[in-house]
């Protein structure tokens, strides 16, 4: 991978000497995957290989969607670097929570299970449909596994849709708190479900699906004109969406700039490509240009030291979609690579804890800060593992002849870029 940035290679050389840090040269594939390997290390600690629910020691609240977070990010190691050390473990906890209907609805999470919490299970599926992972014993295809998850969303956005218009709620238990909510981590997660979808299928119900949801989206104001995406708003007592929380977190803005990436991918019109333009734009205003050294940074809650176990993720989010969005959308590239490559360095110099494996919340430069969990490892694993994105394979797409994935038709790339490519139509 290529970079342009001299500033960008200049820090990475002052954080590779900053006393016990962990060493990173951004512009090196070697040492990224060597800090790659050793932040994957320090995730891995929290992982409890008795436990029969396949999730992560964390501490409390115990969230199973982070533990869903946590395994996607593995398996991006995994085809980032060839290291098969967590294959084996990745398949085993999918198997526990992929559920008897193959939907990421387990029993054992009945009661627990939010919209959002299952999408970011079923982002496993997706990624493995993408790149070609294993599926699993007995199991159908990751994209059945993933469409029957889609199907239940379009069932419970029916369901949600007497008010506002339409929306999921963040909750489908009526008896569950947060049942008036509908937030855009998960109308975000649906949007991005069925745009992935149908750039990997080809099939247009798909995209039909992500525009809908768009729409409404914008509509009700959690994605704005000018590309903020803001938590939510509400139905209660018959307030019909009226209101927005304009709360702004990482993961939210990472959720819709993904799945638009797919849309002008598969589309390939310029006003999806606009629509991701924005968004990097605005995740670059917010969440990076805070810190001052243009690193990123979780505004609502790093000043105060207040960042929960899964508030410290959500980097983890907004680093994993920026780089394949740069994959999926050349025009973007340079911008995201940059981004990406001035917060690698910066999580590295804050890898300093505990033999150079814990990281910290904080990456602005000034080392360790204390505070690490495993939404403040896996953000540290995600940015710096991101760098080698254009080492992982083509994102694929489904053969209609065979039933099978293959590599997508690659367009006017690069040649170090080879894996850029657009879903031929």
């Amino acid at each position: 991978m290529k970079t342009s940035s001299s500033t960008i290679a200049a820090a990475a050389v002052a954080f590779a000497q900053a006393g016990s840090a962990l060493q990173l040269a951004t512009t090196d594939i070697n040492s990224v995957k060597a800090a790659a390997k050793t932040v994957s290390k320090g995730l891995y600690v929290f992982h409890n290989a008795a436990a029969t629910t396949g999730q992560f020691n964390q501490p409390q609240p115990w969230f199973w969607w982070l533990s869903g977070s946590g395994w996607t990010g593995l398996m991006d190691y995994t085809v980032y670097t060839n290291d098969t050390t967590y294959k084996a473990d990745i398949l085993s906890a999918l198997a526990k929570n992929v559920g008897p209907k193959y939907d990421f609805v387990p029993p054992e999470q009945a009661g627990w299970e939010a919209n959002d919490d299952q999408a970011y299970w079923v982002y496993n599926a997706l990624t493995a449909m993408e790149y070609g992972f294993d599926t699993l014993p007995g199991a159908p295809t990751w994209d059945v596994i993933a469409t029957n998850a889609f199907n239940l969303y379009a069932q419970r956005w029916q369901i949600d849709s007497t008010t506002c218009g339409g929306g999921l709620k963040w909750q489908y238990n009526p008896q569950a708190n947060g049942w008036t909510y509908k937030n855009a981590v998960t109308n975000g997660a649906f949007f991005q479900t069925a745009a992935r979808l149908a750039r990997y299928t080809g099939d247009q119900k798909y995209a039909d699906w992500a525009t809908k949801i768009w729409d409404w989206s914008r509509s009700v104001g959690l994605v704005s004109a000018d590309y903020h995406v803001y938590d939510g708003t509400s139905d209660d007592k018959g307030a019909n969406c009226s209101s927005v929380n304009h709360d702004e977190w990482s993961y939210n803005i990472a959720t819709y700039l993904h799945g638009a990436a797919h849309m002008a991918n598969f589309t390939d019109d310029p006003v999806w490509e606009q629509h991701v333009q924005g968004f990097v734009n605005t995740a670059a205003q917010v969440f990076f240009t805070p810190a001052k050294t243009g690193v990123m940074f979780e505004q609502k809650c790093e000043p105060t030291h207040s960042c929960t176990t899964d508030q410290t993720s959500f980097k983890a989010s907004l680093s994993r979609w920026l780089g394949k969005t740069a994959v999926l959308v050349p025009s973007v590239r340079t911008t995201i690579m940059n981004l990406l490559a001035k917060s690698a360095a910066g999580a590295a110099q804050s890898c300093a804890g505990n033999g150079n494996s814990t990281c910290g919340v904080s990456w602005s430069g000034t080392g360790f800060d204390g505070q690490s969990d495993f939404g403040v490892e896996l953000s540290a694993l995600e940015t710096i593992q991101s760098l080698l994105v254009f080492q992982a394979p083509p994102f694929a797409v489904k053969n209609p002849k065979d039933d099978k994935a293959t590599p997508a038709t690659n367009i006017a790339v690069p040649a170090t870029h080879s894996n850029c490519a657009r879903r031929s139509r």
